[in-house]
């Protein structure tokens, strides 16, 4: 077992055992409105729109507490559900936090959901209402799918909020979004966000009783089986694990004096907790961002220039769009203090360059959204007796305060294991979600008892060195057998994206007549680049054992992109069932 207490290295800034407030999350936002009422709190400003939209704390405070005197009215008691699928706007946040302060769960879900996916979730989630936005994009038409998902009358959906794009609009193209349909028509069963702002008042918000142990959010994760499971995280959760990643961070921010980007979508655990619940618990400013890809990323280097991001949180993807960006060199990205990265593996190189770059300290975390989402990180502060953080090339770090970590047996998950002995981590503190909603077989499927403590078992396959620094190997359904030696793909594709023409690569297991299995290459060559086949084979020959290297060309595939979930990981599943859909 490894937690804080028995780190050597631990950081000496760092507390190994936090003493959390027992409160419901929306007190950090009370919080905040209370210490800092006139600090911008929220601020959209895109290519898309044309206005720059923002809002202060005092603001924020009284729209979710008009929200949420509108939810009781329709009924909505403690414990309900009300779903919110919207993309990285204002109302978002203010849904979110709105929802909460009625004493219901928030249900987060990705906006770009079609009607099956919406409808199976709502119904899973058992959601009472749902708030979605008007506009319609080639990705999205999010209140389209809602009328469509209610008239079917499938799911428990009885009301629908629309948050509008209009106020983020001229008057002219308000008016021509409609008529061009690029907005949503209005049905008068449902009701405008903005006119509950001026029907009901901030002083009916409702008084709740909220105990730590309550549910606040569900969010949908695959978990360890790919099955779409709605991870119940209750207010201790998401408190402890604000605090555990804001005591983490060196710089230490100022509260009140803040600034960070949300970059990464907030219906996903990753963007929630570290973005937007991070950044309200500091009562500073959040830039809001609907799309980082926006103008070929251009958009998020002007807004970190722009508004003097401190504190920006992504995913190894979008580091390595910025540092291929053509005109990255023409931005000052000087005032960044801290960076992380999460949700996928990030290669050394690219670490090291963006600090180079920007002068940030960039670490690397890990987590799920079982854990709220992190449970480990790369240390920002100095380890005891010197004046730097200890960094180790490929490590996901140590656990948070008063996190124990494991690694257990592949086969059996009861047996643990030692330093460097490869197993399936586990991972047990005050972040680990309550289980799936409505789902105790599956729940227990991933939960375990072991000395006393409780223990969720993360589906990945990795290990501790003696310094206790944990590395993840892989998914453990992503091990590829060649046969009988183990090939784990983010090994082999870290060495991949150190070829100085290769930008990004992923690497599958595919059948093979002779050794059962090989390994896949699919690999996307930096802009104005060309890499041939022959040259990936052979690179694969000079760096790789030959059982991680592919059998021969027909196992490269060269291509523009790669296909990526909404928060840039690496789709392994879908190049897989396209490459089984060709046999």
């Amino acid at each position: 077992m490894v937690n804080p207490t028995e780190i050597p290295l631990y950081p000496e800034k760092v507390p190994k055992n936090i003493d959390y407030p027992q409160i419901p999350l929306f007190k950090i936002l009370d919080d905040a409105v209370k210490d800092f009422p006139e600090n911008d709190a929220l601020l959209l400003e895109t290519t898309s729109f044309d206005r720059i939209y923002k809002i202060t704390y005092a603001e924020l405070g009284d729209q979710t507490d008009r929200f949420a005197s509108f939810l009781v009215e329709k009924g909505i008691k403690q414990g309900d559900k009300v779903a919110v699928f919207l993309p990285n706007m204002v109302e978002f946040v203010v849904a979110y936090y709105g929802i909460l302060k009625a004493g219901a769960t928030v249900v987060s879900l990705n906006f770009q959901y079609p009607a099956s996916e919406l409808a199976g979730q709502l119904i899973q989630s058992e959601a009472r209402g749902i708030v979605c936005a008007d506009m319609i994009t080639k990705a999205a038409s999010p209140y389209e799918i809602c009328k469509e998902v209610r008239d079917k009358g499938k799911t428990p959906l009885e009301f629908i909020v629309v948050a509008s794009v209009k106020p983020y609009l001229s008057r002219v193209k308000a008016v021509l979004g409609g008529l061009t349909g690029k907005i949503s028509r209005h049905d008068q069963r449902d009701i405008y966000l903005k006119d509950i702002f001026v029907k009901y008042h901030p002083e009916n918000r409702p008084r709740v009783s909220i105990k730590p142990d309550d549910i606040a959010v569900i969010m949908f994760t695959g978990g360890t089986t790919g099955t779409p499971k709605g991870a119940m995280l209750t207010h201790r959760n998401l408190v402890c694990n604000v605090i555990q990643c804001s005591v983490w961070m060196d710089p230490a921010p100022e509260k009140g004096t803040t600034i960070s980007i949300g970059s990464l979508p907030f219906f996903h655990s990753y963007g929630a907790t570290t973005t937007m619940n991070l950044g309200v618990y500091y009562g500073g400013l959040i830039v809001l961002m609907l799309d980082p890809r926006e103008n070929k990323f251009s958009q998020i280097l002007y807004l970190l220039e722009k508004y003097k991001v401190q504190i920006f949180n992504t995913v190894p993807t979008l580091y390595m769009a910025l540092l291929n960006h053509p005109d990255l060199k023409n931005y000052d990205l000087s005032n960044l203090l801290t960076s992380t990265s999460g949700a996928a593996p990030l290669p050394v190189s690219v670490l090291q360059e963006f600090e180079r770059l920007s002068g940030a300290n960039l670490a690397e975390g890990y987590g799920l959204t079982e854990t709220s989402p992190v449970s480990h990180s790369i240390p920002m502060s100095p380890a005891p007796g010197t004046d730097k953080p200890l960094k180790k090339d490929g490590s996901v770090g140590i656990p948070f305060p008063d996190t124990d970590s494991i690694v257990l047996d592949i086969e059996t998950g009861t047996k643990k294991l030692g330093i460097d002995i490869e197993g399936e981590i586990a991972i047990s503190g005050p972040q680990v979600m309550k289980g799936y909603y409505k789902k105790p077989k599956e729940t227990a499927d991933v939960m375990r008892e072991i000395d006393g403590k409780r223990y969720f078992l993360t589906g990945d396959i990795g290990k501790y060195d003696s310094d206790h620094y944990f590395y993840i190997t892989d998914r453990k359904k992503d091990l590829i057998n060649v046969g009988g030696f183990k090939a784990y793909p983010r090994e082999i594709e870290e060495v991949m994206i150190e070829h100085p023409k290769i930008s990004n690569a992923a690497c599958i297991g595919v059948t093979h007549p002779s050794v059962g299995e090989t390994v896949k290459l699919f690999i996307v060559p930096k802009p104005n680049v060309d890499i041939t086949k022959e040259e990936i084979l052979e690179y694969t020959r000079r760096k790789l054992v030959k059982y991680k290297q592919p059998h021969d060309e027909r196992y490269i595939e060269i291509r523009s992109e790669l296909p990526l979930s909404d928060i840039g990981k690496v789709l392994r599943r879908v190049l897989k069932a396209e490459d089984q859909s060709k046999e």
